[in-house]
């Protein structure tokens, strides 16, 4: 049902198999209102989308049993996914349908995903949030008499409820894996999203993917902005959904990179979209409503796609992290959810291959690279596996001439952001596939010679010769720490 191809960070490439075709992922789901649906199901496919969401619920109450399969219904040949009305709940406290009906009009719509009807949790208290955990899984088991998650030919989806309250995610996920579901959401991220806490999203979703099995997909409900879309692919979201495109376009807002621009405040077009090569904002605010907001959401989803995109390219070539760095500046929010990433390391770390053929020279530029999980893993492995065949060991510059062979396990070379690396590593990756400033950030400085510092101190080192000292990046940093060590004889040669 699900492949992963590539991996990078807890994110992935990866391929889930429907009735309807194979939709790659990380991959976005339009939400589609058949009633107001102002951009055609042609064009949305045109624009790339392979998959599309809309609400059986909502179907069913304008339809009922008129409708045979949802894919006529929208005019549509791709990856259909259903939700079951929980939003309903969350928005207006019911809805007046029962999960039997909800979950067996699903199955006669032909729906390629669907949703067990969850009881939301939102931004409630814990013991209200316990009660919406408890009402799924029990909703979820009492949905195995109607579905067979394990053998339909339609993928069910289990929503994981909980909200901000970490434990009880884990409590979720932990009694969800007892049931055979083969695909997870997280429930109930909206209200978060829509006050810009990406961070406490960042912990919601990072409590669930570490539980999870690797082989299962994760849904994210509402996440629709590419501020976002990175980071929540980082940590193991497979699919997402959402309005905004159409939402913002209404409301004449222009979806980019780095934020929302309402189209008054803008002098030029922010992008080099089709819509932003075409139109200046006096031009689209001169066009009639309709067909303004037909335009400012094509535009919207060519964002939304490119984002997803360079997700993707930034996956395969391994620069997941470097991407992430380069979107925490654009927003508070979003840096606000990188600094997390500190927390994150030991499972990002536990996805990141330590091995990738051909690889790219990575970036390692500021001292939040530090948390760069190719780095954290080098600190691992020298503090708690490494030892040096002496007590005596040889510390030289970067540009060592004899790096790469084999050594009597007592020489090193100092690089920035690792410290000290052993010779015979020093040209296997990362090691000599990184760029890095000259001269380092200080606290990159103080953090690699803190790190050689405890390696020798750890392993009884009583004698440290250092050749070609003033090559040596970080030297003060380095001859600073070293004069605290009582008992260490440090000998300097140029």
């Amino acid at each position: 049902m699900f492949e992963v191809k590539y991996t990078d960070l807890a994110g992935r490439i990866g391929v889930i198999e429907t009735k309807h075709g194979r939709l790659e992922t990380p991959a976005l789901l339009p939400v589609i209102d058949v009633m107001r649906q102002e951009v055609p199901l042609t064009v949305i496919e045109e624009l790339g989308y392979k998959a599309v969401i809309t609400n059986s619920y909502l179907v069913y109450k304008r339809w009922g049993g008129n409708v045979k399969s949802i894919h006529d219904l929208l005019g549509f040949n791709g990856i259909v996914m259903t939700d079951s009305g929980a939003y309903q709940i969350l928005e207006y406290g019911g809805i007046d349908i029962d999960q039997e009906t909800i979950l067996t009009y699903q199955k006669s719509l032909d729906v390629d995903i669907g949703v067990i009807l969850d009881v939301p949790t939102g931004d409630s208290d814990h013991s209200t949030a316990m009660k919406t955990v408890k009402a799924t899984l029990e909703r979820a088991k009492e949905a195995l008499s109607i579905i067979d998650p394990s053998g339909d030919d339609t993928i069910w989806v289990l929503p994981i409820q909980g909200g901000r309250y970490l434990d009880l995610i884990e409590f979720a996920v932990r009694e969800s894996l007892k049931l055979p579901y083969r695909m997870y959401s997280l429930g109930s991220p909206t209200v978060f999203l829509e006050k810009y806490k990406y961070d406490v999203i960042g912990d919601m979703v990072y409590t669930a993917r570490k539980t999870l099995p690797w082989g299962r997909p994760l849904h994210l409900f509402g996440a629709g902005h590419p501020l976002i879309i990175p980071y929540m692919v980082a940590l193991g979201v497979d699919t997402f959904d959402s309005a905004s495109y159409i939402l913002y376009a209404r409301d004449n807002r222009v979806i980019t990179p780095t934020g929302v621009y309402k189209l008054e405040q803008l002098d030029y077009m922010p992008c080099s979209s089709s819509v932003c090569n075409k139109y200046t904002p006096k031009d689209l605010l001169e066009l009639p409503r309709n067909e303004r907001t037909k335009i400012l959401a094509i535009h919207n989803l060519e964002v939304i796609n490119a984002a997803i995109r360079g997700v993707k390219q930034a996956i395969r070539e391994n620069r997941l992290w470097e991407l992430l760095e380069s979107f925490s500046t654009k927003h508070r929010a979003s840096y606000e959810l990188f600094r997390k990433f500190r927390k994150y390391h030991s499972m990002l770390d536990l996805y990141t291959p330590s091995t990738i053929p051909n690889p790219r020279g990575r970036r390692l530029i500021s001292p939040r690279d530090l948390w760069n999980p190719i780095v954290t893993r080098h600190y691992r492995y020298m503090l708690l596996n490494h030892k040096p065949s002496s007590n005596t060991i040889n510390l030289f510059p970067p540009s060592y001439e004899l790096c790469g062979t084999i050594s009597f396990g007592n020489d090193y070379v100092f690089l920035p952001f690792f410290g000290p690396v052993p010779v015979a590593l020093c040209r296997s990756y990362p090691y000599s596939q990184h760029d890095t400033p000259s001269p380092p950030d200080e606290t990159v400085c103080n953090t690699a010679s803190q790190a050689l510092t405890v390696f020798i101190v750890k392993n009884n080192v009583s004698r440290i010769r250092i050749f070609r000292c003033r090559e040596i990046p970080c030297i003060w940093f380095i001859l600073t720490r070293l004069r605290r060590i009582k008992g260490l004889d440090i000998e300097c040669y140029d």
